[in-house]
């Protein structure tokens, strides 16, 4: 039998974790069971808990739904690698390794269907009715982006610039709303990062910044915005540009700073992230 370690999370308290182990029942037919080998841990994954109840990431890996009997408490998911290590399901062998969506756990079991060359879905039948981004599974082998130097940094940066690719197609798609400049908060973070790149690549729109002090020169160096100031000095931006706003942290004092210096000239708000999950709303 394999013994499971899982770690579960008080939905309503993030700070408060328990891990829970448990044997697992022998792996059923037309499954998989994995070895989750690495795993990122980033504000994304707050995020992830913070709106897991209106956007349903708790229900990936409900922990009813997989025989762990504790409702106050949910799974937070994370993304990572894995290694097959029992195979019930044809076409996929073991030691072949996968990238995806998971539950803080040591192994997991899978049931895999529409397999393809470039990989599988997850057919758990309560995940069936979820986002399908993220009950697919990537076979690293065939994928030619995995595999380099820098493999290890795929879970962290991996799903975050894909954020930041959509973000700025979508406001690209909108023609910004209307607005002159966008202006990203957080704009120290992985994501606000990749969408000020992909926006300065993309040009024919301001790109503005806010961070911290401390942060403030690491932002300008990046190259990607055409102006950076701090939370402290948001009155210094010029209020009479019409404004797109892409706020990655969900930090509710700064969000009123900003209305209340733009006024009117905000045109759109972009609420990708809410890492400030227990500060002022």
């Amino acid at each position: 039998m394999t013994s499971q370690t899982t770690i579960c999370v008080d939905r309503q308290n993030f700070d408060a974790l328990t891990t829970i182990r448990r044997e697992l029942a022998p792996v059923k037919a037309a499954h998989i069971r994995v070895r989750v080998t690495a795993f990122a841990l980033t504000a994304n994954n707050v995020t992830y808990m913070g709106a897991g109840e209106s956007f349903g990431y708790w229900n990936f890996f409900e922990p009813k739904a997989y025989g762990i009997e504790d409702s106050a408490r949910g799974r937070m998911p994370v993304w990572g690698f894995a290694e097959i290590t029992e195979s019930r399901a044809a076409g996929l062998d073991v030691g072949a390794r996968i990238y995806g969506y998971f539950p803080p756990v040591d192994y997991f079991d899978l049931m895999p269907v529409k397999l393809n060359h470039a990989g599988f879905m997850d057919g758990a039948p309560h995940r069936l009715s979820l986002h399908p981004v993220y009950n697919h599974y990537v076979l690293t082998q065939n994928d030619p982006s995995f595999g380099g130097a820098h493999d290890i940094m795929q879970p962290i940066l991996r799903p975050l610039f894909t954020t930041s690719f959509l973000i700025d197609d979508f406001l690209a798609r909108e023609n910004f709303f209307g607005a002159e400049q966008v202006l990203l908060l957080s704009a120290s973070s992985k994501t606000a990062l990749g969408t000020a790149f992909c926006l300065s690549q993309r040009g024919g729109i301001k790109v503005a910044g806010l961070t911290s002090a401390r942060n403030k020169g690491f932002v300008e160096t990046s190259g990607f915005y055409d102006s950076v100031e701090t939370y402290d000095t948001i009155t210094d931006l010029n209020p009479d540009i019409k404004t797109a706003i892409v706020d990655m942290a969900g930090n509710g004092a700064v969000s009123r700073n900003v209305y209340d210096h733009f006024e009117e000239n905000i045109v759109y708000n972009c609420m990708v992230g809410k890492s400030h999950w227990e500060g002022d709303h």
